[in-house]
């Protein structure tokens, strides 16, 4: 195989597994939103304040934006 090919067929399968790597960022992204939501949990339990019902809301809504673009990722790539 000549280096003239070696790069004809890396350049071939690189959008492949840049595609695999954005889905697994994007996995490891749903992970950690499910920890902030986890997190934002028990932190209201321990200090209760006024905004802690609009933090836990923030946190939730953006475990479900996370999830929607993971779904839209995985449906149009």
């Amino acid at each position: 195989m000549t280096g003239e090919e070696m790069i004809k067929v890396l350049l071939g399968t690189a959008p492949f597994f840049l595609k695999i790597l954005l889905l697994m960022l994007l996995l490891l992204h749903v992970a950690f939103s499910l920890v902030l939501v986890r997190q934002t949990k028990l932190m209201i339990k321990v200090v209760e304040a006024e905004i802690s019902p609009t933090i836990y809301f923030i946190s939730v809504i953006h475990l479900l934006f996370s999830t929607f673009v993971l779904l839209w990722v995985i449906i149009f790539l």
